[in-house]
C-alpha cells in the first residue's frame, strides 16, 4: 500500500437512505466496490480475498449512524489498528469510523486520499503523567497531589485538611511548617474554603457543611450591617440569627423560620443580609440540606448556577485567599474555585460561496444555542467564547461571521485563528498556539483565560477534513491542558435548518479517560462518591462499565433498607457502614464521625430509635458527640451570639478507635462485616485495571 501499512481486511462503508436522481444508494455502490476488488481482475491493482472485504451499511450520512454501524462489526471483528481514510466526500463517514475505532478501543491513523503517504495517528500522550498535577489542581483534589507532588506535599496536606473542613488537622500543619497561615486553621475561614470548594459536589458532608456555614455567614453579615438597617428589619433578622446560631427552639424547623422572614422583609432591600434571606433558591437548598436525608435523594445530572448569594460569598473568599499566591509557587496557577463558567467552541469555516450568509447565521445561532444549554448546567454563567478556525482562502468569511456574531449578542467573545492550513499536526500547532497566546490564568475569577473554561465543543462541519481532524487533535490538546470536559457536536442541515447532533465522550479515549479514573480513585478513597460517578460519567465507555459497581457501593454505604428489614439485619448493615468510613475516613475525625451518623439516622433507624442506640452503645454517643462538634455540624452554630471565640473541644484524636469500638458493640466482628470494605476496594481495582498506573 501506498502508506507503508499491510491492509489485512477492508472495510466500505455505504448510506441506505435514497439520493435525489438515484435509483440506486451508496451501499450498492460499496457493494459494486466489493464485488471489484474481490475478482480476480481485482481494482486499482488492488485485490483481496472475499473474506477481507465487508460493505457495513450506515442508515444515513450523519456521524452517530456511521459509528453506530461500524462499532457493532468491529466488536465482531477486532483488529490491530483501524486506518480510515478522508477527502472522499465523506466526512461524516470518515470521522464516524474514527468514533467507531475509539469507543472500540482500537487504535486510529488517518489518511487523506491525496496523500495517503503522510497518514496521522490519534494517539494517547505519550506520558500519562503530564497533565495530572493540572487535572488534581482543578479539581481540588490535594490529597492525591500528595503523592503526585510529594516536593510541595505538606502545602497539599494543608490544603487536604482545609478541604475535610479538618480545622484541628490543619492547625496542627501549619504551626509545625507553615505558621505565616496560622489564620486559616480557624473554624470559620476552614468552613468558608470548604464551602467554596466543594460547591455543587452533593456529598453526604457537603449539605452539613451548608447548614453550618449559613448559619455563620448570616450572623457575620449581620454583624456588620446591624447599625445600618431600620429597626423593623434589625429586629427581624436578629431574631432570625438568635434561631439559626443557638438552635433555641430545639426542634429544628429553621428553613420556616427563614422563609417567614424572607415574606416579611419589605425594606432594607439593598442590605447583603435581605439578599440572603430573600435568595429562595439559596433557601431550598437549605430546607433540603436541613432534612439530612439530601444526599439519598437523585442526583440531577446538570447542575446548574449556585445561588447568587452563594456565589458572591464565594467570589468574596477567594479573592483573599492566600493559598492562590501559594499554589502559583508551587509550580500552576490554580483554577477558579467554582469555574470561570466559560464555553470554549471551537467552529472550523469553509470555503466562501454566493448566497451562504443566511446559512451561516442560522449555523452560529445553532451553536450558539447549544453553547447557552452547555453554560446552564455549571456552577456559573460565565463568556461563551467562540474561535472560528480560517484558512487564507475562508478567511474572509470566518470575519464576516464573527461580526455578524457579535453585532447581534455583544456578550459573546468571538474571534478568529488565521493561517489554518496543511496538515492534521499543523493544523493543531496552529490552533494550540493561537489559544495559548490569549489572556494567562491568574488562579481566580475572571482572567478571560482560555485554560479556565469548563468545556470545551467542537462542532464539526463539511469543512476540509484535516482541518477538521487538526481542530479535533487540538481539542483534545486543549482539555487535557485545561482540565476540562470535551464533547464533539456535528452541524448537520436537515430540510434546509441547521441542526447540531452529538455529544457522546468517545474523544475522551485519547487522554481523558486516564486522568478521569486517577480522579475517580480519589475521590473513592474518601468516599466522595458522586463526584467520583460524575468522573466516570465524562469518560468512554471502558470506564463508564464500572459506574453499576459504584452506584452499588454508594447505595450500600449511604441508601435506605427495605422496610421489612429487622432490627437485627439494620444493625448488620450498620456495622458494616461504621467499618469502611473506618477504614476510608478515620484520620479526620470529625468528618468520619459525621458521615457515620448521616448514614446510620434516619435512614437505618430512626431519631427515635437513634437517642435510645446512643444509651445502649457508649460508642455511638461517642461518635454522635464527636459529629456534633465537627464543623460540618454544629460547631459553629453553637457559640453564644456574638463570641469570637472557638470552642476549645475540637476533636485531636483520630476516629478509627472509636468506630471500630461502635461496630464491636454492635455486635459484629471484621470477618463478617466487610462486605461493604471489600466492594470499595474492587470498585478501586476495576479502574486501576484499566488503567494499571492510575493507582
Amino acid at each position: 500500500m501506498a502508506t507503508g501499512l499491510q491492509v489485512t481486511r477492508v472495510v466500505l462503508l455505504g448510506t441506505t437512505n435514497s439520493r435525489e436522481g438515484h435509483e440506486t444508494t451508496l451501499a450498492d455502490c460499496a457493494t459494486g466496490i466489493r464485488t471489484a476488488l474481490i475478482s480476480d481482475e481485482g481494482l486499482c491493482g488492488a485485490r483481496f480475498p472475499a473474506s477481507a472485504v465487508s460493505v457495513v451499511k450506515v442508515a444515513s450520512p450523519v456521524i452517530h449512524d456511521a459509528s453506530a454501524a461500524l462499532a457493532e462489526w468491529l466488536g465482531r471483528n477486532r483488529a490491530t489498528e483501524v486506518m480510515v481514510t478522508c477527502g472522499s466526500g465523506a466526512f461524516a463517514l470518515s470521522a464516524g469510523a474514527v468514533c467507531a475505532a475509539l469507543e472500540t478501543h482500537h487504535a486510529v491513523r488517518i489518511a487523506h486520499i491525496d496523500a495517503p503517504m503522510e497518514s496521522y495517528t490519534l494517539n494517547q500522550p505519550t506520558d500519562p503523567d503530564l497533565h495530572l498535577k493540572s487535572w488534581l489542581l482543578r479539581h481540588r483534589f490535594w490529597d492525591a497531589l500528595t503523592e503526585a507532588d510529594p516536593a510541595n506535599a505538606t502545602l497539599w496536606q494543608i490544603l487536604a485538611a482545609r478541604h475535610a473542613a479538618d480545622s484541628a488537622l490543619m492547625e496542627r500543619l501549619v504551626i509545625a511548617d507553615h505558621p505565616e497561615l496560622s489564620s486559616l486553621a480557624k473554624r470559620w475561614p476552614t468552613v468558608q474554603a470548604a464551602i467554596a470548594e466543594r460547591a455543587g459536589r452533593g456529598e453526604a458532608a457537603d449539605y452539613g457543611l451548608l447548614r453550618a456555614w449559613y448559619g455563620e455567614q448570616l450572623r457575620r453579615c449581620f454583624g456588620n450591617e446591624e447599625g445600618k438597617l431600620s429597626p423593623d428589619t434589625r429586629d427581624k433578622i436578629g431574631r432570625l440569627v438568635d434561631a439559626l446560631v443557638t438552635r433555641a427552639d430545639g426542634n429544628g424547623h429553621l428553613s420556616a423560620h427563614i422563609r417567614q422572614a424572607a415574606r416579611s422583609l419589605n425594606n432594607d432591600l439593598g442590605s447583603a443580609c435581605v439578599r440572603m434571606i430573600r435568595d429562595f433558591r439559596l433557601t431550598a437548598l437549605y430546607t433540603n440540606a436541613a432534612t439530612h436525608q439530601a444526599h439519598l435523594q437523585p442526583e440531577h445530572r446538570t447542575q446548574g448556577p449556585l445561588p447568587p448569594t452563594l456565589l458572591a460569598a464565594i467570589q468574596s473568599w477567594e479573592n483573599g485567599d492566600p493559598a492562590v499566591q501559594l499554589i502559583a509557587r508551587a509550580g500552576e496557577p490554580a483554577w477558579p474555585v467554582v469555574g470561570s463558567g466559560d464555553v470554549l467552541a471551537l467552529v472550523a469555516v469553509g470555503l466562501d460561496k454566493p448566497g451562504v450568509q443566511t446559512e451561516d447565521r442560522h449555523t452560529a445561532e445553532a451553536i450558539l444555542a447549544e453553547l447557552w444549554e452547555r453554560r446552564e448546567r455549571l456552577l456559573r454563567r460565565g463568556i461563551l467564547r467562540v474561535r472560528l478556525l480560517a484558512s487564507p482562502e475562508s478567511l474572509e468569511r470566518a470575519h464576516r461571521i464573527a461580526q455578524d456574531i457579535t453585532a447581534v449578542h455583544t456578550d459573546v467573545d468571538v474571534r478568529v485563528i488565521e493561517g489554518i492550513k496543511g496538515g492534521l499536526d499543523q493544523v493543531r500547532e496552529a490552533i494550540v498556539d493561537a489559544l495559548s497566546s490569549e489572556a494567562q490564568p491568574t488562579g481566580r475569577t475572571g482572567s478571560g483565560s482560555l485554560r479556565d473554561v469548563d468545556e470545551i465543543i467542537l462542532f464539526l462541519n463539511p469543512g476540509p477534513p484535516l482541518t477538521n481532524y487538526g481542530m479535533i487533535a487540538a481539542g483534545v490538546a486543549w482539555s487535557l491542558i485545561a482540565a476540562c470536559p470535551l464533547s464533539m457536536m456535528e452541524l448537520t442541515r436537515v430540510n434546509s435548518v441547521t441542526q447540531v447532533r452529538g455529544g457522546r465522550p468517545v474523544l475522551a479515549r485519547l487522554g481523558a479517560d486516564r486522568m478521569l479514573a486517577r480522579l475517580a480513585i480519589s475521590a473513592i478513597r474518601r468516599l466522595d462518591l458522586r463526584t467520583a460517578r460524575r468522573l466516570l460519567e465524562r469518560g468512554s465507555t471502558r470506564l463508564q462499565a464500572v459506574l453499576p459497581a459504584l452506584e452499588q457501593l454508594e447505595a450500600g454505604l449511604y441508601g435506605p433498607c427495605p422496610r421489612e428489614w429487622r432490627r437485627t439485619e439494620r444493625i448488620a448493615l450498620a456495622r458494616q457502614r461504621i467499618r469502611l468510613i473506618a477504614h476510608a475516613c478515620s484520620d479526620h475525625p470529625g468528618l468520619a464521625a459525621y458521615l457515620t451518623v448521616t448514614a446510620l439516622r434516619p435512614v437505618l433507624f430512626s431519631w427515635s430509635t437513634w437517642k435510645a442506640m446512643r444509651t445502649a452503645y457508649p460508642a455511638l454517643d461517642q461518635l454522635s458527640l464527636l459529629a456534633n462538634q465537627s464543623e460540618h455540624s454544629h460547631a459553629l452554630d453553637r457559640r453564644p451570639p456574638g463570641s469570637g471565640r472557638r470552642h476549645n473541644n475540637r476533636p485531636h484524636a483520630g476516629a478509627h478507635q472509636p468506630l471500630i469500638q461502635a461496630a464491636r458493640q454492635l455486635g459484629g466482628t471484621p470477618e463478617t462485616d466487610t462486605r461493604l470494605i471489600n466492594l470499595h476496594k474492587t470498585v478501586i481495582t476495576t479502574i486501576e485495571s484499566i488503567f494499571p498506573e492510575a493507582g
